[in-house]
């Protein structure tokens, strides 16, 4: 329906709108109306801002009344094509942001749009339709058509960031997620309004959950947070974040976000503290296999398996627990990182890092140079040119390689 109104021309337009709307007052079955209230969705969205113009105000109208309507089909798809409709429209939504987000603090208010309220009887219904998720949806499309206006206060900027938080506060897993891609444009539009300690708090928090959307979506806003100040998300997160991000990544190599996150923080960090950052990497370099070996199989049991994910540095195999062992992809990327720290300290052009001499009459911590760090680096490099993983051994030799090479510069300062 969307796309026959948008290439047969405004009578039939005005003619289908019409026959919705009548739908939507005489026909009472809830799969109907839902139908209806997708249908004014799916032909705004088609139609687009300009031709749609004079219906946008109908279809706000009907689609603001079907939200309300107490059977979660019915609710949740209208404010599923209201999402739509605000997404399309943009800026000609503006006229209409304060009554919607008024109806979208009624509506939470409301027990028949609780996840525990409503009928017995759409009990299950409620389940596959969860209501606040959707309104979060929409909420996070409001917040688009506000854009740099939440900088000024007034009563809609309170609203929003009232009903975030609130959002933000609820226990279902789904819900922070979709309060998260809120918070990420406040942290665009209004970062000025955001507690960003609070936030990394709470992203830590979300880091350790078994729901893997929670997880890229935390991964995700951190990204956000290191690209716009990573020498304060080093203040507040610390090593202790960055550690928590290489266990991610060594629980499950495939979320390369964490990636992303470490190295952009590494990026715009590296050639101010590189022996902090070297540090770090040898922590997870020299995690190994320690002190537990797996308990012999008990009779009638197979042999115990040998997980060759964990073995990269050193040639025993050992049976041991995953949190005291980094596996090889982790440890190939941690190489990776020892590279783009010695990169961004040779591009930096801090001398000082490459001359003993200059860095003690300019009275610096000559531990925190580079150059100090030069035998630790060394013996990281040799140990993973080692490896039992042909990557790592590869990445290990082009690490040798930057040691040599920056060593060689030491030799021509002197």
């Amino acid at each position: 329906m969307g796309l026959l109104s948008a290439v047969a021309g405004s009578a039939y337009l005005s003619s289908q709108i019409q026959w919705l709307v009548d739908q939507v007052v005489n026909n009472r079955d809830p799969d109907s109306r839902a139908g209806c209230a997708l249908a004014f969705g799916a032909i705004y969205n088609s139609v687009g801002g300009l031709a749609g113009g004079p219906i946008l105000k109908t279809i706000v109208n009907i689609l603001m009344s079907l939200a309300t309507d107490p059977h979660p089909v019915v609710h949740f798809w209208a404010m599923s094509a209201l999402t739509q409709v605000v997404n399309a429209a943009n800026l000609s939504y503006s006229p209409f942001v304060p009554t919607t987000l008024g109806m979208v603090a009624n509506i939470y208010l409301l027990e028949t749009h609780e996840p525990d309220g409503g009928s017995l009887g759409s009990v299950n219904i409620r389940g596959d339709l969860p209501a606040y998720q959707v309104i979060c949806r929409l909420l996070h499309a409001i917040i688009g058509v506000l854009g740099p206006e939440l900088q000024e206060p007034g009563k809609v900027r309170s609203l929003v960031f009232l009903l975030v938080h609130e959002f933000g506060e609820e226990t279902d897993e789904g819900l922070a997620v979709e309060a998260i891609k809120c918070i990420q444009q406040f942290l665009m539009f209004a970062p000025g309004e955001v507690d960003v300690p609070r936030l990394v708090s709470t992203f830590r928090s979300h880091l350790a959950s078994t729901r893997r959307p929670l997880k890229v979506s935390a991964i995700t806003a951190l990204y956000q947070i290191v690209q716009r100040d990573a020498v304060l998300l080093s203040k507040i997160g610390g090593n202790t974040l960055v550690e928590d991000l290489f266990g991610l990544l060594d629980d499950d190599p495939s979320l390369d976000g964490v990636r992303n996150v470490i190295t952009s923080w590494l990026q715009s960090t590296a050639s101010s503290l590189p022996s902090s950052w070297i540090d770090l990497c040898q922590r997870i370099m020299t995690r190994t296999s320690v002190a537990k070996r797996a308990p012999p199989p008990q009779k009638g049991q197979g042999p115990a398996l040998i997980d060759d994910e964990g073995q990269s540095l050193g040639g025993d195999v050992m049976q041991a627990s995953s949190a005291l062992s980094s596996r090889w992809r982790t440890q190939l990327f941690a190489l990776g990182c020892l590279h783009n720290i010695i990169v961004a300290v040779a591009e930096s052009g801090r001398l000082e890092h490459f001359d003993p001499v200059l860095a003690q009459r300019g009275g610096l911590n000559t531990r925190q140079m580079l150059f100090s760090r030069v035998a630790d680096l060394i013996r990281m490099a040799f140990s993973a040119s080692a490896a039992l993983v042909t990557d790592v051994r590869l990445a290990g030799l082009v690490v040798l390689r930057d040691v040599v090479e920056v060593s060689l510069f030491v030799l021509e300062l002197e």
